[in-house]
């Protein structure tokens, strides 16, 4: 059943990824669908057109999936995306996804999110840590992530 869950909300990211083609408004903190998997995405902001489509195309598609979407905007700020991060592990989130603001100076809390058990998709940019079984396609990531820490059924 993880491994469907986890599969779903990458889909979802995928997804919204592809859409990404069409205006909308500044993302902002806030909950979309009541479905039974929740996913935390920290958004890098909104410094441009794809971003904004890019948000809204994230909160449609999960909304159209009953995913319990937990949103945040960075504003450009990497300790913005941390905070986030850090929140949705609290949460004990099921899937958590990003867009790297920077390369650089992720890897504690992705160790915080891998010990929590809490799989991390990077949805369109790379990181750079070592040893968190996480790398920058969606799905690629996801099957990374279920290597180093295994799958529940």
């Amino acid at each position: 059943m993880y491994k469907k869950l986890t599969a779903g909300a990458a889909a979802i990211v995928l997804a919204s990824g592809l859409a990404a083609c069409g205006g909308g408004s500044e993302g902002s903190s806030d909950s979309a669908g009541a479905g039974d998997v929740s996913m935390g995405f920290a958004q890098v902001g909104a410094e441009s057109g794809y971003r904004t489509a890019n948000t809204e195309s994230i909160k449609a598609a999960a909304k159209t999936a009953g995913i319990d979407l937990k949103f945040s905007d960075a504003q450009q700020k990497q300790e913005n995306q941390i905070k986030a991060i850090r929140s949705y592990i609290q949460q004990r989130v099921d899937v958590i996804a990003f867009s790297p603001v920077v390369e650089t100076g992720w890897d504690t809390v992705l160790q915080e999110a891998k010990r929590a058990k809490i799989p991390v998709i990077l949805t369109d940019r790379a990181v750079d840590v070592a040893g968190v079984g996480v790398v920058d396609q969606p799905l690629a990531g996801l099957l990374a992530f279920d290597d180093e820490v295994g799958s529940e059924e």
